[in-house]
C-alpha cells in the first residue's frame, strides 16, 4: 500500500495552487474524507460525478482529484440521489475521498498559458484586475530577532505573493519605549522602570484564515513577554496568479479564422458571437465561466475572447461594446487543468504513478 496519505495530496495540491487564490465563495481542498487514510490510488477528472466515484472504486482508488467541488453550499441532508448530496454520499459510502482545486487552479500562473498554447497563440499577460483579501502582520520586535520571528512567521504561512514564499518587509530601526509592570519579566530594562529599547518593524502578508496562526507563530518566536502584535484585514494586488490571458494572435486573422482554430484545437463546434468577417488583433482567453472577465479584457484592448462559457445578456453587452466571443464550452476550455492537477500530486516522491488514473476528457454535451 501507498505511504501517502489523502492529507498528503491535499497538501501537494494546496501547495501547488494555495486555497488564498480561491474566491471567497469557492469550495477547494478536502471536502469528503479521512485526512489520515493512507492512499490506495488517485483518480482524476474534470467533475465529481458518480460515474467517477464508480471509476475510482473500479480502479482500486480511494481519492477522487477533480477541478470542480462537489458542492459550493453544503447540503443539507446525504441521501442516494441527484444533486451535490449525492455525489457526497457515493463518495463516503464508498470509501472515496473528495478533493478539488477550482478557482486556486483556475489561477496557477501556468493554468492560463494552456488555452492559448492549444490555440496556437502567443501568452502575454495575465488579464484579471481584482484585488486579493489577505491579512497584514506587522511585528515590533529587536533587530536580533527580526529573522527568527520573519522565519516563524514564513512557517505558519505567511509572506506567499504569487510564486514568491517568505516575503517581508522589515524597517529601519526605531524606539520601542514601555513601563515593565511590577510583575513583569521584561526581555529589556527593569520592572516599574520607564524604557527605550530598539525595534524594527517587521510586516508579512498572510491568508486571512491562517492569520491567527501567523499571529501566534510571531508571539512564540518574540523575546517579549508582551509582543506587540498587529493584524488588519487588507486587500492586496494579485500577482501573477490571475484570471485570464491576454495574447497575440496570428497576423490577418479574422474571427472566422479564430473559430475554424478553436474547432480544430478541440475538435468541438464551438459558438461565436460577432461578425465574421470581423479583424481580430489580440484575443483574450480564460477557463470555465468567464462573464466575469469582460471588463477586463475590454481593458486590455482585446478584440474576441476564447472561453468556456458566456452568460446570455454578459455576451450581449460585449458584442455591443466590440468585443467578439468564441465559446468553446465549460468542460471543453477546462480539460487541460486536469493535467496540471496530475502534475501536483506527482510532486509527491511516495506517490507511485501507475496508482494515478486520469479519465478519458468527452464532452458531456454534442452537437447535430
Amino acid at each position: 500500500m501507498s505511504r501517502v496519505t489523502v492529507a498528503d495530496i491535499e497538501r501537494a495540491v494546496a501547495a501547488a495552487f494555495p486555497p488564498e487564490w480561491a474566491e471567497a465563495w469557492d469550495r477547494v481542498g478536502l471536502l469528503a474524507g479521512d485526512p489520515q487514510r493512507q492512499v490506495t490510488g488517485v483518480t482524476l477528472a474534470l467533475d465529481p460525478t458518480r460515474s467517477a466515484i464508480a471509476s475510482a472504486v473500479a480502479s482500486g482508488d480511494n481519492v477522487l482529484l477533480t477541478h470542480h467541488p462537489a458542492f459550493l453550499k453544503t447540503p443539507n441532508w446525504l441521501t442516494p440521489g441527484r444533486g451535490s448530496a449525492g455525489v457526497l454520499f457515493s463518495a463516503m459510502d464508498s470509501g472515496v475521498a473528495l478533493v478539488n482545486a477550482h478557482t486556486n487552479l483556475d489561477r496557477a500562473p501556468g493554468a492560463g498559458e494552456l488555452l492559448p498554447r492549444a490555440l496556437g497563440l502567443t501568452p502575454l499577460k495575465p488579464i484579471e484586475r481584482s484585488l486579493m483579501p489577505m491579512t497584514l502582520v506587522t511585528v515590533f520586535v529587536p533587530e536580533s530577532h527580526a529573522q527568527r520571528v520573519t522565519d516563524a512567521m514564513a512557517g505558519a504561512g505567511a509572506g506567499r505573493v504569487g510564486e514568491y514564499e517568505a516575503a517581508s518587509f522589515t524597517s529601519a530601526a526605531g524606539t520601542g519605549a514601555f513601563v515593565p509592570g511590577s510583575s513583569a519579566s521584561p526581555f529589556v530594562g527593569e520592572p516599574g522602570q520607564p524604557t527605550a529599547a530598539a525595534e524594527v518593524r517587521v510586516e508579512m502578508v498572510a491568508p486571512r484564515a491562517k492569520a491567527r496562526g501567523v499571529v501566534g507563530a510571531a508571539r512564540g518566536a518574540h523575546p517579549y513577554e508582551e509582543p506587540l502584535i498587529v493584524a488588519a484585514d487588507v486587500e492586496i494586488a494579485r500577482s501573477s496568479a490571475r484570471m485570464g490571458m491576454l495574447n497575440r494572435a496570428p497576423e490577418d486573422l479574422t474571427l472566422r479564422g479564430l473559430a475554424a482554430l478553436a474547432a480544430h484545437a478541440f475538435n468541438i463546434t464551438p459558438r461565436i458571437w460577432g461578425d465574421p468577417d470581423t479583424e481580430i488583433g489580440r484575443i483574450a482567453t480564460a477557463t470555465g465561466s468567464a462573464g466575469s472577465l469582460i471588463g477586463d479584457v475590454i481593458a486590455a484592448d482585446a478584440s474576441a475572447l476564447v472561453a468556456g462559457e458566456v452568460r446570455y445578456h454578459d455576451a450581449l453587452d460585449a458584442v455591443e461594446s466590440g468585443l467578439a466571443i468564441v465559446e468553446l464550452g465549460h468542460d471543453v476550455s477546462e480539460w487541460p487543468l486536469v493535467a496540471l492537477l496530475k502534475n501536483a500530486i506527482l510532486a509527491l516522491p511516495s506517490l507511485d504513478p501507475a496508482i494515478v488514473h486520469v479519465l478519458p476528457a468527452t464532452p458531456g454535451w454534442w452537437t447535430p
